[in-house]
């Protein structure tokens, strides 16, 4: 008997409660009993946990499992979705395959069991858990979507009430007809901020002093007690709402007439003081100027000797010219502080230029696009298809052919108890319901069998244009890239690039999460 770890998760507490969790456990269950050899040893559930914003790291499930596959107390890992794992392109593939190369099989309930035994399997592995990224980063956006729209009609989105203000029922709903909300200043509290503001622009106080001021009144805060802190002074007059703007990342509001408690000049001129002292006087300092190319190759880059993260400065250095003047040498760097704090432990280069490393990996990656670009669609989505789908259709056939022989058999024998009623069959009416049972349970089985066959089949047709979506997403980069912003070239190196190592003399070497070399050999 195959010895089997059923994993479930849901990623919030809410989900616990409209019973995922115990529906992902019967629909694991039932396909463990569709195989006679396997035996359920072990059920771990995960709740409120995100297979997105987490790490497989830090997932203690996951991390106790781990730990029984190196002690080889299972055998088969089943899931009702492989996304269960997790959500992260960069990273769940490998975990996947990490459990394969134990000698754990890995197996869901919903798409089947994933091997490696090709180039073709890894890709559809990646290409899985990529696209399972990429329906939470579509979740988020609609998410973000809907609280900007809130944002802008005045809806309170959840969460601590700002204080100055309170939650008042006016009779509005929701789409399930619940009460909803709404906010509306608190006078005693908006006394208070108005004061705050008194102080920081009229008084010269600073917000440290303020805190202290409230805390020695006894002014209570929006957690209901007398723990005014600096940080949360220069946070209060940091928030738009009291000049009547509701803010949501980004996104900004018009003013509401109803939520004002400071008007427009007087919160920008506090804000300009606060922000002022805290920089200290700077009137004859030039400002380093922020440069777009620190965010390129954010968290990618890698020292090849030593295997630090490469860390970006910049470093602004001034030269007095025998005329008097000042001159400004800036410079963008890459650090390995290993070496810079204990240099025996790494023979690499302690700094590099931006410039050389970003012009090296453009290179790369603009090569890389040029060969996916130079490969056929057609070939691209042969390599890529799952080969799964063929093993599907000859078992939708199978399946469908069984049915129809046990439906037969039972629309006989259902005729043949009609005649042994009616006299026109000598047949024993006994014997033959006997046999109705028997060849209806079959029928039953016949069905579910096709039905599961059915599902298996649609399953991997959406799996093919899910790869076609993404094959298109890759492709459209070829002719994009070179003209896109900072930020979008970061993003399509970041979905294609998994670490970029950078040794002494510049040597630049890129691991791509997908092998153009692969495609190209599997293409030729």
């Amino acid at each position: 008997m195959k010895r089997v770890i059923c994993l479930y998760r849901v990623s919030t507490l809410g989900q616990v409660d409209h019973d995922d969790i115990p529906m992902q456990k019967t629909a694991c269950r039932e396909y463990a009993a569709r195989h006679p050899d396997w035996k359920i040893v072990d059920e771990i559930s995960e709740k409120g946990v995100s297979g997105y914003k987490i790490s497989t790291n830090e997932r203690d499930a996951i991390l106790e499992i781990k730990n029984r596959a190196v002690q080889h107390q299972f055998d088969v890992l089943l899931v009702f979705m492989f996304d269960r794992i997790g959500r992260r392109d960069d990273e769940t593939p490998f975990v996947v395959q990490w459990f394969v190369q134990q000698g754990i099989e890995v197996w869901s309930a919903r798409e089947g069991e994933q091997r490696f035994d090709t180039h073709v399997d890894k890709l559809m592995n990646y290409i899985r858990f990529w696209q399972a990224s990429g329906e939470s980063e579509k979740t988020a956006i609609r998410v973000r979507t809907k609280h900007s729209q809130m944002v802008q009609e005045c809806q309170w989105r959840g969460g601590l009430v700002a204080y100055g203000y309170h939650l008042v029922q006016k009779g509005r709903t929701n789409k399930k007809n619940q009460p909803v909300p709404d906010l509306e200043i608190d006078e005693d509290e908006a006394k208070i901020v108005r004061e705050i503001y008194h102080l920081l622009v009229d008084e010269g106080y600073g917000t440290n002093r303020v805190a202290k001021y409230l805390n020695a009144k006894g002014i209570k805060t929006k957690r209901g007690t007398t723990l005014w802190r600096g940080t949360s002074i220069r946070a209060l007059i940091d928030n738009p709402i009291y000049k009547g703007i509701l803010r949501f990342g980004p996104e900004r509001s018009q003013p509401f007439k109803h939520l004002i408690i400071i008007d427009e000049a007087r919160y920008d001129k506090c804000l300009e003081i606060v922000k002022g002292r805290a920089k200290g006087s700077t009137k004859d300092q030039d400002s380093p100027k922020t440069s777009a190319s620190r965010s390129l190759l954010t968290g990618l880059l890698y020292c090849a000797d030593c295997g630090s993260k490469l860390c970006f400065t910049h470093n602004t250095t001034r030269r007095h010219l025998a005329s008097g003047d000042i001159r400004l040498h800036e410079r963008d760097l890459y650090r390995c502080y290993r070496k810079i704090s204990a240099p025996d432990s790494c023979n690499g280069q302690s700094a590099y230029h931006v410039e050389p490393i970003i012009e090296a990996v453009e290179t790369k990656v603009r090569e890389f696009l040029s060969q996916i670009g130079e490969i056929p669609e057609e070939d691209l989505l042969k390599l890529a298809a799952s080969r799964k789908q063929e093993v599907c259709e000859v078992a939708l056939k199978q399946a469908r052919s069984d049915y129809e022989n046990a439906k037969r058999q039972v629309d006989a024998l259902e005729d043949q108890a009609i005649k042994a009623l009616t006299g026109e069959s000598q047949l024993d009416l006994n014997i033959i319901n006997s046999m109705l049972v028997k060849h209806r349970a079959k029928m039953t089985e016949a069905l579910d069998a096709m039905e599961e066959a059915e599902g298996r089949m649609n399953a991997e047709k959406q799996n093919a244009r899910n790869v076609k979506a993404e094959i298109d997403e890759i492709r459209s980069w070829v002719d994009q890239y070179a003209e896109s912003s900072v930020e979008a070239k970061h993003m399509v190196i970041a979905r294609l690039i998994d670490r970029i190592e950078v040794g002494s003399g510049y040597e630049v070497h890129i691991q791509f999460r997908v092998s153009v070399a692969q495609l190209v050999r599997k293409t030729a």
